[in-house]
């Protein structure tokens, strides 16, 4: 008889497996454990964590609460209150539904279950220990539900292992309350971290209200309201007018039916929008709310439920797409009032009564063409002295690789184009300069230099400056201070969500420091600056660079335009910015003639 190799796994491995795909890390349990409190009808909700959320996460509500027959019960996989059948899992309409979440936590930590219904004379207070049940006992409690998850993945040393520092970890935490707040302005939130509070946020009257609570009064005042409903399907929001950017899509907060998402569809119909009224590389800050009949929308996707999949994505599209391009054609009034705008005020029919979106049909969207001159055919000039050492092929314009390098301060300067490229005219044809890309080669070239020479240089500012964040970045950006003040910026921290700037660097000038650390903070990723490698130094210096070159918009005086021309001339490398892109673009005589057929 052949031995068997197939086997049925123990409870408990599968409840760990299962852990390993609902709870990532501290900020996947929180998230959970909120949403569970959400759909219990919870008005108010308080959480407090502990070395980044492996210590200790506690979640307390008002909620409905559960009796001991149920709260026993939901410590077990696949027990849930918000389905009973197949067909259930077609029109979702809670945040939670696997009834996977509470026992694939309880299956890795040490978790204590206090709850009790407001009806019942006292509470019932359970102990797990990796899943078992270890005591039961009544409890005095008002009327709500207090999980206490102590010593994550205690049980599972290899997810320990790809835990970030604590400080990483509470700030992803604080992210993940921050955005499930900004979906439920009726709600109070609290987060507490190690005994200091974070954050306290009342309940609001409206998303506007909330959005001043988590973001900051200054970012609301710019921001935009937006309302639309068509084909079954209702968009509104907040979101920044076009002057207001950022280097990353970090502030774009999107929620379908009161469920915080990631989708690259409306993220790509949130850019789009944007299109030509922002420089690349800058993103706005939205906050946009999407409802639309739940078997419109599958959200049993992911274990994770923060992606879903639209049943008409072209609709869902171009509703988003209407609903934001439409407001920025007119930016000439933001929000003033924040009890003028809620969600559904525009359209008082409930999302279930509209009519079904029509069948989806492509959307067309049309890019602007490319002028003549940017599609013929380009040729290097002979219009100076230096021959380039480095080959160049850029957005398909190439050139040889000892093709001539041009003296650009010897050119005649003809002025500047779209207040972004510098017209220069050569015996042999027209040049372009992207000013922003000539500006942020010399700047990376000046930085590189002083770190040679021992370190960024830094000048002080007469007035410090205060730079305010959301308390969900507090902890990234404190766990990034080393990197920061290697890069120039005389910084300390001045309270726990504010930054005291002192000095910035030199190259720059002081004028602007405040706003270039923004930008920095702005572009820092999730494990700050911190990176591997000879080449990480130089990543932070094309960062830093970039930030703080002049940009594509600015109009400048031909005093200006000589100066970065000559600091140019002598720079290294100066036919590409740090980044590759190209420095100019040659137009040769015998081409432009061609043009108007001569």
């Amino acid at each position: 008889m052949t031995e068997r190799i197939v086997h049925i796994l123990p409870e408990q491995v599968a409840s760990q497996i299962a852990a390993g795909e609902v709870v990532e890390r501290p900020a996947s349990a929180v998230k959970e454990l909120i949403e569970n409190s959400l759909d219990a009808g919870a008005r108010n909700l308080a959480i407090e964590i502990e070395r980044g959320g492996l210590g200790l996460i506690s979640v307390t509500d008002d909620g409905c609460g559960m009796n001991r027959e149920d709260a026993i019960l939901s410590l077990r996989r696949h027990a849930t209150s918000k389905i009973r059948s197949a067909s259930d899992l077609v029109a979702i309409r809670t945040l939670g539904f696997r009834g996977e979440a509470l026992a694939s936590i309880a299956s890795v930590a040490k978790m204590r279950l206090q709850t009790r219904r407001a009806s019942d004379p006292h509470g019932v207070e359970l102990a797990i220990d990796a899943g078992n049940i270890e005591e039961e006992r009544a409890c005095g409690i008002a009327g709500g539900t207090r999980v206490e998850v102590r010593e994550l993945f205690f049980n599972t040393p290899a997810r320990l292992k790809f835990m970030k520092t604590a400080a990483t970890e509470q700030g992803a935490i604080a992210e993940v309350v921050q955005r499930l707040a900004l979906a439920n302005h009726a709600i109070a939130f609290r987060l507490a971290a190690d005994g200091r509070e974070l954050f306290a946020y009342p309940r609001a009257n409206s998303p506007l209200e909330r959005v001043r609570q988590a973001l900051g009064g200054k970012l609301a005042s710019q921001m935009l309201q937006f309302a639309l409903a068509r084909n079954g399907l209702r968009v509104s929001g907040l979101a920044t007018m076009s002057q207001e950017s950022f280097a990353t899509p970090r502030m774009i907060f999107t929620f379908v039916n009161g469920r915080a998402v990631r989708d690259k569809l409306l993220s790509r119909a949130v850019s789009n929008a944007y299109q030509t009224l922002m420089p690349r590389g800058r993103h706005p800050a939205v906050v946009l709310f999407l409802d639309l009949r739940h078997d419109e929308v599958d959200v049993n996707v992911h274990p994770m439920k923060t992606e879903v999949r639209f049943k008409n994505s072209g609709a869902v599209f171009e509703v988003v797409y209407h609903a934001l391009r439409d407001r920025l054609s007119n930016q000439s009034e933001a929000v003033s009032n924040p009890e003028v705008f809620t969600p559904t005020n525009f359209d008082s029919t409930p999302v279930s009564q509209l009519p079904q979106a029509q069948a989806e049909r492509p959307l067309m969207l049309v890019a602007d063409s490319p002028s003549p001159a940017a599609r013929v055919e380009q040729r290097p000039l002979n219009l100076g002295y230096q021959r380039a050492t480095e080959p160049s092929s850029i957005n398909g314009i190439s050139s040889l690789r000892e093709a001539a390098v041009p003296m650009y301060s010897t050119l005649k300067i003809l002025g500047q184009i779209f207040a972004g490229y510098i017209a220069l005219e050569g015996d042999e044809g027209l040049l372009l300069v992207d000013q922003h890309a000539a500006h942020e080669r010399v700047t990376f070239e000046k930085l590189r230099a002083q770190i040679r020479d021992g370190g960024i240089r830094v000048q002080a500012m007469l007035t410090p400056a205060t730079i305010e964040m959301s308390p969900a970045r507090a902890a990234h950006i404190e766990a990034a201070l080393p990197e920061l003040r290697a890069m120039g910026f005389d910084l300390e921290p001045f309270g726990p969500s504010t930054l005291l700037l002192k000095g910035t660097p030199a190259v720059f000038g002081a004028g602007g420091g405040a706003r270039l650390l923004s930008d920095m903070l702005d572009s820092m990723g999730e494990n700050g600056f911190r990176a591997s490698g000879e080449g990480a130094l130089e990543e932070w210096l094309k960062q830093l660079a970039c930030h703080g070159s002049v940009r594509v918009g600015r109009a400048l005086e031909e005093r200006e335009i000589r100066e970065l021309l000559a600091e140019l001339d002598r720079t290294q490398f100066k036919t590409n910015c740090p980044h590759g892109r190209p420095v100019h673009i040659n137009f040769a005589r015998g081409q432009i003639e061609r043009m108007f057929r001569r």
